[in-house]
């Protein structure tokens, strides 16, 4: 093979790919156009849509598991060193996000005082379902996409919880989306694919279900029945409007740092097993298999061509190496909003600098974009899951609406606890509510919870008012709590 044969394979076996998130289906119909030719008709109008996401969330899924570019290097010269380093920071950069953001279970508070009863039964339910780890794998679809379906289906026989939750592959499902003013849920569709090729689903609207067969530009939708809850179960959380993942921004980034450490190994050994050069020698292999083997080599010199055996070295700078990698590295941290690891201490700095030195605190704002685009979908299933309490006998919630409820996020509550605990007390001798105080505050996971344990602990003329008989001991509470932060500050 020929060198530019070599380069051109080279080029074929390393593709580079660049993606630019998913794109999102639109038709021109409203829901009181659709019926079984409509949706038929849009299905195989818009399904090559669908294909070109399917086929970047495969591409996606698998570079996350590790399947990259790096595993196909070659080399042309001396192909016999040729070290493939994967460092699956597309893995690491998932499993932060995941942690971080959704490492704590969501939890449902209330906004008033209305049906806080009700509040208690819908959070029992979401543990009965275990949405906390349904909430972990469609994190990971959603930061490895930049979108994740997920259905909602009442359980009629289910003595546990009226409905159940289901994270649906974003390869095997969509939603399709009116063409017209707010964009509202046309129909969606989840399905699977037989071994002869064939597809097979379920097409669901506000108002109807349907079967799904065919194949591309061959679908056929059937009617099959009423959607007795009313609303499309089928919705698709994204992390973005651009519905963009956090792998495909920096994709390029995280391709360099595989190719540099794969270098460094190389060039490594490339000098560890440096070229024996021999000036004015004739020496076959055979002969210097055996002077290796020997550990000797014999030289000998004319008075015009005098013999030398060298090496022939050619050594990376390893430092440098170093500082354009890390260069990379940090980039693609700050880009995606994951803090730095600094290994050395920085004894001068206050937690609180060390924390905005360090990343921790953009990546906390990061993650409340992230916790915004989720609220945005998790209210609509909240409706969804709603209706279907209140069509089921015996659920115990009846009354309970949407602007009732307001979905919470928790991370860390210990951050910052003398201050948190300071704004409880400000709070509480300005006599604001109790339940309204522990929300604002942020010390507590589920301050809704802890207002009710608390209320059934002290009972409800007693919650606030034992407090107010001790001001001299909340006034010296609070001057102890001033004196530890100055403490804290002076170490």
């Amino acid at each position: 093979m020929s060198k530019s044969n070599s380069t051109e394979y080279v080029q074929k076996t390393v593709p580079e790919k660049n993606y630019f998130g998913r794109r999102q289906i639109f038709a021109d119909y409203v829901q009181s156009d659709l019926n079984e030719e409509v949706i038929s008709k849009i299905l195989n109008d818009k399904w090559y849509i669908h294909q070109a996401n399917a086929n970047e969330i495969e591409y996606l899924y698998n570079y996350y598991k590790g399947k990259q570019p790096i595993l196909n290097k070659t080399k042309i010269v001396r192909e016999n060193i040729n070290n493939k380093v994967l460092e699956n920071n597309a893995y690491f950069a998932v499993e932060f996000k995941k942690g971080y953001v959704f490492g704590e279970p969501i939890q449902y508070v209330q906004r008033g005082d209305i049906a806080n009863d009700e509040v208690l039964i819908l959070n029992s339910y979401m543990t009965a379902d275990d949405k906390q780890s349904k909430d972990l794998d469609l994190a990971e679809w959603l930061y490895i996409a930049g979108v994740a379906p997920r259905a909602i289906i009442p359980e009629s026989d289910n003595e546990e919880t009226p409905f159940s939750l289901y994270n649906l592959n974003p390869k095997n499902a969509f939603v399709v989306y009116e063409n017209d003013l707010g964009n509202k849920r046309l129909f969606s569709v989840s399905y699977y694919q037989k071994d002869d090729g064939t597809k097979v689903g379920t097409i669901y609207t506000d108002t109807e279900t349907y079967s799904l067969k065919g194949d591309i530009g061959k679908f056929k939708a059937e009617k099959i029945g009423i959607n007795g809850i009313g609303i499309n179960p089928i919705l698709e959380y994204t992390l973005n409007k651009s519905r963009l993942g956090i792998i495909e921004v920096v994709m390029s980034m995280l391709n360099s740092l595989n190719n540099i450490s794969s270098n460094d190994v190389d060039g490594l050994e490339q000098f560890v097993q440096s070229l024996v050069v021999f000036v004015n020698n004739d020496v076959d292999a055979e002969d210097f298999k055996e002077l290796m083997d020997l550990g000797a080599v014999k030289v000998k010199s004319d008075n015009n061509m005098p013999a030398d055996v060298k090496l022939l070295v050619n050594k990376l700078s390893f430092s440098d190496n170093k500082i354009l990698y890390d260069k990379i590295y940090n980039n693609f941290l700050t880009i995606i909003g994951i803090p730095s690891k600094n290994d050395k201490a920085s004894g001068g700095d206050t937690g609180q600098a060390r924390l905005l030195g360090e990343g921790w605190t953009m990546a906390d704002e990061r993650a409340k974009q992230d916790e915004i685009a989720f609220k945005k979908t998790a209210r609509q299933e909240l409706k969804i899951i709603l209706e279907i309490c209140k069509n089921s006998i015996g659920s115990g919630i009846k009354n309970l609406k949407l602007k009732d409820v307001d979905i919470k996020f928790t991370r860390n509550k210990s951050d910052n606890l003398l201050t948190k605990a300071q704004s409880l007390l400000n709070l509480k001798q300005a006599q604001i509510a109790p339940d309204i105080a522990m929300t604002v505050s942020g010390l507590f996971s589920d301050p809704n919870e802890t207002y009710y344990k608390s209320l059934k602990y002290y009972g409800e003329d007693n919650l606030w008012k034992e407090s107010k008989n001790n001001d001299e001991s909340l006034r010296t509470s609070s001057t102890s709590m001033d004196e530890s932060k100055e403490d804290i500050k002076e170490v």
